[in-house]
């Protein structure tokens, strides 16, 4: 205990979250998405990240390079839900210029853990 208190005041650890299950609570479609924007200035960039950060299905956004602007990690319900969730950040937001989606069919691994 002292230990986790530690590594918290030196920032180390940034906060302690539940792992909950997808499946339990819905959001059965997981998919990890590749978006190339159109205009890559770097205010276009944080305007899409922030546009990205705000959507609950997101959950986790990389800048990543080379190749595409954005990896992005999404949860949702199922592919309807996928489909709202790239009309709202995808489709409907201009700057946009491609979308590559991979969907999971069966994870063998999910862990949080980094050596410390």
């Amino acid at each position: 205990m002292r230990r986790v208190k530690q590594l918290t005041d030196s920032g180390v650890i940034e906060r302690q979250v539940a792992i909950v299950n997808p499946a339990k609570v819905g959001a059965r479609l997981s998919a990890i998405v590749e978006i190339t924007l159109d205009v890559q200035a770097a205010e276009r960039m944080d305007e899409f990240e922030a546009l990205v950060a705000q959507d609950a299905a997101v959950l986790q956004c990389y800048r990543v390079s080379p190749g595409p602007d954005f990896v992005l990690i999404v949860q949702v319900a199922d592919m309807p839900a996928y489909h709202a969730l790239a009309h709202r950040l995808f489709t409907a937001h201009a700057n946009v210029r491609n979308v590559k989606a991979y969907f999971s069919t069966h994870r063998s691994k999910f862990d949080t853990r980094i050596a410390v």
